[in-house]
């Protein structure tokens, strides 16, 4: 039997509760989005919480933003305890009685919001945050569910254009696109920077096989050649260690920083050059991060075109020379970019107000459907 859900409400009442499926939530961009979105938007209309695949450095992110919201945690969809995961997330769901499902999983949204569907939440919303090629990890799985990652959502939502089209070919104009969007007085260039050796350049990110990191050390070993520099990895991951064992192979550990994760904002000020060589992205967020921070940009030609916001940015074909080349060349930074980011729709103060409004309407056409009214919004 399919739970009726009525959320009417008045200005007394508490927040609507939004359930954010946000699967693994270790590290990543998403959840970086995410946590930039929640902590700008009015709580005194929306609170969220998290679903996850297990405990993490983010449950205590979530706990400075808002000890209110509820994390749980199901199993992985994948291999032989998708099944499980699924009667878990529709138990949760049904018993919190949400409004809003807001999935994040890509392809694994088929999973998700079929649990959803089944738990009677009525608006459920696909989210996608990256696109993905034959390259890509687990490329023939999410080539099978590709079809049907949206089939159980009410709306659909990407990070981009691109991110919209790859998941949702020719529904991809019904998607809502909300940008990957940060706080750019945090990222500005003016602020205290790390300390730095000579010139810099600089990774941000996990160290996963998406980010193509055993490239950017095998370009990193021509550079040095080319001229004297230092490379900072900025973040951690399952090959941290094959990482660095590569390095000292390669004889170029003595020129790399290694930072486990941290406020990246000082270390982007520092940089003079970003370096993001993956093998498939969507709109990263780090990207929009250093372009604030005034970096020019060396992007994969893997890397959605969108993520070139401002000027002094470069794709390249995942040639090592031409990487190496391209690394070792003086860069200029950019004094102030806010204002091209702000009128590309990514300031986070701006942007979450539209994620709010996203909702309201959704409630709101949902109302209508149910011959109800609010005067809530």
């Amino acid at each position: 039997m399919t739970m009726r859900f009525d959320p009417v409400r008045t200005d007394t009442e508490a927040p609507v509760r939004v359930a954010q499926i946000v699967g693994n939530a270790r590290l990543g961009g998403v959840v970086s989005c995410l946590m930039n979105y929640y902590r700008h938007i009015d709580k005194s209309k929306y609170r969220f919480d998290f679903i996850t695949y297990g405990p993490s450095q983010f449950d205590e992110s979530v706990c400075r933003i808002d000890g209110n919201s509820r994390i749980y945690y199901i199993a992985p969809f994948d291999g032989a305890s998708f099944l499980k995961a699924i009667f878990q997330l529709k138990d949760i769901l049904k018993k919190g009685r949400y409004a809003i499902a807001h999935s994040h999983l890509t392809t694994l949204s088929a999973f998700s919001l079929r649990a959803a569907k089944s738990a009677g939440v009525p608006i459920r919303i696909c989210h996608a945050h990256s696109t993905f090629d034959r390259q890509s990890d687990h490329y023939f799985a999410k080539a099978v569910l590709r079809p049907f990652a949206a089939k159980c959502a009410t709306h659909r939502m990407a990070c981009g254009k691109l991110a919209a089209e790859n998941l949702y070919g020719k529904r991809a104009e019904e998607a809502f696109i909300l940008p990957n969007a940060i706080d750019l007085n945090k990222f500005s260039p003016q602020g205290p920077a790390a300390q730095k050796t000579g010139y810099t350049a600089l990774f941000v990110g996990r160290f996963v096989p998406q980010k193509n990191l055993f490239f950017l050390l095998d370009a990193f070993a021509l550079a040095v050649k080319i001229r004297p520099m230092t490379l900072v990895m900025l973040g951690d991951g399952a090959q941290r260690e094959t990482l660095e064992k590569y390095a000292k192979e390669l004889g170029i550990n003595g020129y790399i920083r290694w930072v486990p994760p941290c406020d990246p904002a000082p270390w982007y000020r520092a940089a003079d050059v970003f370096v993001l060589p993956s093998l498939y992205e969507g709109l990263p967020v780090v990207g929009i991060e250093a372009q604030a921070s005034g970096l020019p940009c060396l992007f994969s030609d893997k890397v959605s075109l969108e993520a070139s916001v401002c000027d002094k940015n470069k794709f390249l074909p995942l040639d090592k020379e031409i990487w190496a080349k391209e690394m070792a060349l003086p860069r200029e930074k950019q004094p102030d970019n806010n204002a091209i980011l702000r009128a590309a729709h990514f300031d986070i103060e701006t942007e979450a107000h539209r994620l709010t409004d996203f909702y309201d309407n959704a409630l709101a056409d949902f109302l209508k459907t149910q011959g109800c009214t609010s005067n809530s919004r």
